[in-house]
């Protein structure tokens, strides 16, 4: 039985809001907080591309945000780096091409996005923080269409919601540390 749009409407929301309000609040700021909206779109790709894409591949969804032409080739290269480096080191590593390293620059608002840019003699493509979220928020909205839409979208995105599942803690030490913290009284078990 295929689900309707209003029985997942509120689960949607729920992942893809959640996503979207924190990062309208940090876009508020002025300065902005450059890596912290960067590290929370590449970790909303991640989960765009476990719903809509079924792969849980981060680049799938990234590549999306980007223009057609070689962008779509640099892709996965470049959301490995961006991902990886700001949720393990929040940096970027460096990329060599050819011999040449280039670096990743983040932007708030004042360089245009997907520029190369050349600082201290290194050239380092821009990302613009501000675009990069307008374009994340444009791909969450395609894909509350396709669900509208299809039937085969919204059974897909059900089943994978409902896989996120319980976390059983079954540690016997771990279980009574948590009947602590929780004031659960033992023997009501």
């Amino acid at each position: 039985m295929t689900v309707t749009f209003t029985d997942i409407e509120d689960k949607f929301n729920r992942v893809f809001g959640f996503i979207r309000r924190d990062l309208e609040q940090i876009l508020t700021l002025d300065p902005g907080g450059n890596f912290a909206a960067a590290t929370l779109v590449a970790c909303a790709c991640e989960t765009l591309a476990r719903y809509r894409y079924g792969s849980g591949e981060g680049a799938d969804a990234f590549a999306r945000l980007l223009p057609s032409g070689p962008f779509q080739t640099i892709a996965k290269t470049l959301y490995n780096v961006l991902r990886n480096g700001l949720v393990h080191r929040y940096d970027a590593a460096d990329l060599q091409v050819g011999g040449t390293i280039v670096r990743l620059a983040f932007a708030w608002r004042e360089h245009e996005h997907l520029s190369v840019k050349e600082i201290d003699g290194v050239p380092n493509l821009v990302l613009n923080v501000t675009q990069l979220c307008r374009d994340l928020f444009t791909s969450f909205d395609e894909y509350r269409g396709e669900l509208e839409k299809s039937g085969e979208a919204r059974d897909c995105f059900f089943t994978t919601y409902r896989q996120v599942g319980t976390v059983e803690v079954t540690g016997p030490g771990e279980i009574a540390a948590w009947q602590e913290v929780l004031k659960i009284d033992r023997t009501e078990r």
